[in-house]
């Protein structure tokens, strides 16, 4: 009977595993080609040059001087200092830390305004806005440049430069 449980203990262990749906992508000094098959992705690390193919979940990139690429994401988290970011679409953005350089379109709807909020210090944003918008700006220095339909802006700390393209 114990090697009945081990076993149904291993195939739930095994069950959890496939249902976390999450690509780690972690490293000093690695470029890949990665293909994110809808699923959520986490890079960590340092200087690591990832471009990821396909339609991503969320898309967490944490560290410092990563350079990742992406198609399209659920959302997207930026922490840690000097990372850039280039995608072509996601539908939130949350950005923290210092200096990093982020290039997207943001696409919200009538039923779920797309939700931005950028903190730390001197943060450089380039986003299309697609559809309803709401942005909170905190920190210092922050630059954000925006093109396409009017945000609602929210605004806290100093020295920030908010300007539609």
């Amino acid at each position: 009977m114990h090697k009945v449980l081990v076993v149904g203990g291993m195939v739930a262990a095994c069950l959890g595993t496939a249902q976390a749906q999450t690509l780690d992508l972690h490293g000093i000094g690695v470029s890949r080609d990665v293909p994110c098959k809808g699923l959520d992705v986490i890079v960590t690390g340092n200087g690591n040059r990832f471009r990821l193919t396909g339609d991503c979940g969320q898309v967490e990139v944490n560290g410092s001087e990563q350079q990742v690429s992406f198609g399209k994401a659920a959302g997207l988290v930026v922490t840690g200092v000097k990372n850039r970011i280039e995608a072509e679409r996601v539908t939130g953005l949350e950005v923290s830390g210092s200096e990093h350089q982020v290039e997207t379109e943001v696409h919200g709807n009538d039923q779920q305004p797309a939700q931005i909020a950028i903190y730390g210090d001197s943060n450089v944003l380039k986003l299309a806005l697609d559809g309803p918008t709401q942005i909170e700006v905190n920190g210092l220095n922050q630059q954000l440049t925006w093109r396409g339909d009017e945000p609602q802006i929210e605004t806290t700390g100093v020295e920030h430069h908010i300007q539609q393209d």
